[in-house]
């Protein structure tokens, strides 16, 4: 028998030849071939700056290769060079500060001894404005304190940084120390304040040091929302980098996520800080110049949106009082829930993921029938939910999980130990039109009825809601002259029930609130202020396009000056990039209208709208401000709660009377009066839990009071 014989590939032999060969290869490759080579691959325009960066960073000696790389003698990667991307930012970024230190002008001012404070306190008392900020160990305004003040002396133009809580070996003075040398001039009403995102620095004051700023003037972050509404960023850096050219790093890519207490270098320190003061004051000068031009804005601007950051401070200030058993209860409550819905949801869908809209986009076509665009809940799934039960059981689902992830399960975490209650913060013009939006963790308006019942009156309290009875509508009435709306506010009737009499054919005494026919009518108007088409208008309803077509003439029969007011906003904003809000008191800047864009005509009345609505609750919630201190000076203890919507909640004594609840009316009634219509409010008095709501004679009636 022949002997057997077995043949085999040597690949295990053939893998260090192969690295072998690579190795030789590497070793013969020079290193400006190896970026000639990282050059030639398919870079993006950050891995062309990082390569740049490297390539730079070792031509100067500041770096080489990695020690593993050079043993290893490993070709130069482009995995290596992101390695080493960052090594050269942390050089650049100590260069930075280095040189910061090292240039500092002469009249930035390091205050580390008596005598220096001494004499910077004798050069202020002859200042009448004052630029301020705080250096802080955070930006949570509760948990968070203050490490250093910074104060510039305009006239005298001196930027000063004075540490005290610095960790580090060097000199500075005690933190109580300054804090008593500086409230005289902080509480100063006479001494105008300058700042930059001025409510952050009010409430760290307050909170740390108890000290009540006084005399704020000028704040350079909403002044620039004036200037441009679509400004990408309002970070103090970012706007003196584009508008005074002055290089600015931000502080993140100077200090990373640390607490600027960790900055040891106190030269360092002041470089940066002072700097903050010495552009504030030149961005300041900048905007006023540019705020001139229109004197209507400007004064505007200083009446009502510089008030307005004090108002948005105490309102934060107040705070929520959390049922924190009940919040528990309601968050298991609807977790079940949730978990109940995704079941069902799973097995109707066959087993798929839910939660993939890879997976579920497919389902959804074959339920209804149609190629979807996307699973977008606003633009194509919210149309659908009327026609299709599953639609909108999972839109119930997604709703939920979010109202779970995002608010009701982080509650307990929100509640700030130091005060024990859950503080809301606004953005005061978190939206183009100036509207406020809520930013951190919560947003009360994001609550549904059952969820607002964790929010509890304190001990001893009620809240009061007072809202803006239809005021959009009542907003867009007076701007078009509208008679058919006016005529309806004038007598008492709903403007919606009115047009849906006419309509449908129906008496208004027939047509409830909660009807369709009124629905209908109401989506049918703010189709006029929103810009919406037919089609859309038809899924929001549920009805044909060619019923919505007829529905929209028939209403716009009714209200002519209305139908000619939006049209005249399309004509305006096609011929100058922007239209007026309120009384030429700010403007909504539409530049892509100018290209001949669509969507700009779409947005320009409702901007009216809901921007001239923003004016008039910022200017209903100063007076309320202004109010609601006249009645603590007399003993009672009302405070600013929250803006919710179109609604304004007060914190009052649980024994409020009658004169007291007209005070708050007439501030809701009277502070902003629109032509040719008045302005309601309805009271709703909680007297346990925010979802609980009362009418004014109920609540009289249940405390054994008695209704004039």
């Amino acid at each position: 028998m022949a002997p057997k014989i077995k043949l085999t590939l040597n690949t295990e032999d053939a893998t260090p030849l192969t690295n072998a060969v690579k190795r030789k290869k590497a070793s013969n490759e020079t290193l400006a071939e190896a970026w000639q080579r990282l050059a030639s691959l398919k870079n993006n325009a950050t891995d062309q700056r990082m390569l740049a960066d490297v390539k730079v960073a070792m031509e100067e000696g500041k770096i080489g290769r990695e020690a593993d790389a050079v043993a290893g003698n490993k070709r130069l990667s482009k995995a290596e060079v992101k390695r080493l991307w960052v090594l050269v930012k942390e050089i650049h970024k100590q260069e930075v500060l280095e040189e910061m230190a090292a240039n500092m002008p002469n009249n930035y001012w390091l205050i580390q001894t008596v005598e220096r404070l001494d004499e910077f306190l004798s050069i202020i008392d002859r200042e009448h404005m004052l630029v301020f900020d705080v250096e802080t160990t955070g930006v949570n305004v509760y948990r968070d304190y203050l490490v250093g003040h910074v104060i510039s002396a305009v006239d005298a133009n001196l930027h000063a940084y004075i540490p005290v809580r610095h960790i580090t070996e060097e000199v500075q003075l005690d933190a109580e120390y300054v804090a008593q040398r500086l409230k005289p001039y902080y509480e100063n009403g006479a001494i105008k304040k300058v700042a930059h995102n001025a409510g952050y620095d009010i409430a760290i004051l307050k909170n740390d040091l108890n000290i009540d700023l006084k005399g704020l003037y000028f704040d350079t972050m909403p002044a620039m929302t004036m200037l441009n509404e679509n400004e990408p960023s309002y970070a103090l850096k970012n706007l003196v980098t584009k508008y005074l050219n002055i290089p600015s790093l931000t502080y993140g890519e100077l200090f990373g996520k640390n607490g600027f207490e960790t900055v040891s270098d106190l030269r360092v320190a002041t470089a940066y800080a002072a700097k903050d003061g010495d552009v504030t004051l030149k961005l300041m000068r900048f905007q006023q110049k540019h705020l001139e031009r229109f004197p209507s804005i400007y004064k505007y601007f200083m009446e009502v949106e510089m008030p307005f950051v004090e108002t948005l401070v105490e309102t934060e200030a107040t705070g929520f009082v959390i049922d924190q058993a009940y919040a528990a209860q309601y968050a298991d409550k609807l977790a079940d829930e949730i978990e109940d819905l995704r079941a069902e949801l799973t097995e109707t869908f066959g087993g798929i993921n839910i939660n993939s809209p890879a997976q579920l986009k497919p389902k959804l076509e074959e339920l209804t029938g149609q190629k979807l665009e996307s699973i977008d809940a606003k633009k194509v799934l919210n149309p659908l939910a009327p026609k299709y039960p599953l639609i909108k059981s999972y839109l119930k689902y997604k709703a939920d999980a979010k109202l779970y992830g995002t608010y009701i399960s982080k509650l307990p975490s929100l509640v700030e130990p130091k005060t024990g209650r859950l503080h809301p913060s606004y953005k005061a013009n978190g939206a183009a039109t100036g509207r406020l939006s809520s930013s951190g963790g919560f947003n009360a308006q994001n609550l549904p009825p059952e969820a607002r019942e964790i929010i509890v009156a304190p001990e001893g309290k009620v809240i009061v809601g007072l809202d803006f009875g239809n005021q959009e509508g009542r907003i867009a009435a007076a701007k078009a002259n509208e008679e058919f709306l006016l005529k309806a506010f004038r007598e008492g009737r709903d403007p919606y029930i009115a047009l849906a009499s006419i309509a449908y054919n129906i008496p208004e005494a027939e047509i409830s609130k909660d009807s369709k026919e009124r629905k209908r009518a109401k989506t049918g108007f703010l189709a006029y202020i929103y810009g919406t088409g037919d089609r859309t208008m038809g899924e929001q309803l549920g009805i044909t396009t060619k019923e919505a077509t007829e529905l929209k003439a028939t209403l716009g029969a009714q209200m002519p000056n209305l139908a000619s007011w939006t049209a005249g906003n399309k004509t305006f904003v096609k011929r100058h990039g922007f239209v007026w809000i309120g009384d030429n008191a700010r403007k909504r800047r539409l530049p892509d209208a100018l290209k001949g864009e669509y969507r700009p005509l779409l947005q320009c009345s409702n901007a009216r709208v809901q921007g001239e609505a923003a004016i008039q609750t910022k200017v209903t919630m100063n007076k309320m401000s202004e109010a609601l201190a006249e009645l603590r000076a007399k003993g009672r203890d009302f405070r600013p709660l929250a803006t919710v919507h179109d609604e304004l909640l007060v914190e009052a004594p649980a024994d409020i009377t009658e004169e007291e609840r007209d005070i708050l009316v007439d501030v809701m009634t009277q502070s902003y009066l629109l032509e040719g219509v008045d302005n309601e409010s309805d009271v709703e008095i909680y007297t346990e839990r925010w979802g609980d709501a009362v009418r004014w004679d109920v609540f009289v009636k249940e405390r054994g009071g008695n209704i004039d």
